[in-house]
């Protein structure tokens, strides 16, 4: 009985420091496993697979994360805070609620206008796809679908 108390108390006290975990699924609170560092962005990776990984960043205002391309398709949300996403010539604001699809390598930068706080999922590219296209937050009205070329292609 006290061995079983003592494993209850260490599982208690994990939990505490990591996701909750129950055999088919984990729960993440996103807020509070954010830590930012001074000496530049803090990356957390939350959940990987060979095709798949959820990472978590913080920035504080001013860093930055220099341009670079990924291999996979990136889907970026803010979850605190005020981006400004770079993409070769454009400039994309993103705010708490701001949803953006990359495809892949796409060269991009990111800096921080105010302490923040991003998920990015990263999915192995497929060959179906669209180019990067932000979404506006609901409250701002619908989520736009890709626009269409002539032809079936999107873009």
């Amino acid at each position: 009985m006290e061995q079983q108390e003592q494993a209850n108390t260490s599982q208690a006290s994990r939990a505490a420091e990591e996701p909750e975990a129950v055999s088919h699924f984990r729960v993440f609170d996103l807020a509070s496993s954010a830590t930012f560092r001074s000496e530049g962005p803090a990356v957390r990776v939350l959940w990987e697979s060979t095709t798949a990984r959820l990472l978590l960043l913080a920035l504080q205002e001013g860093q930055q994360l220099d341009e670079h391309r990924t291999s996979y398709q990136a889907f970026i949300q803010v979850i605190k805070g005020h981006l400004m996403f770079k993409l070769e010539h454009e400039r994309i604001s993103m705010r708490a609620g701001t949803l953006l699809h990359l495809e892949p390598r796409v060269a991009h930068s990111v800096e921080a206008l105010q302490d923040s706080v991003f998920l990015i999922t990263l999915v192995a590219a497929s060959r179906a796809g669209t180019t990067a296209q932000a979404v506006a937050p609901a409250a701002e009205g619908p989520a736009s679908e890709p626009q269409r070329r002539p032809g079936g292609g999107e873009g």
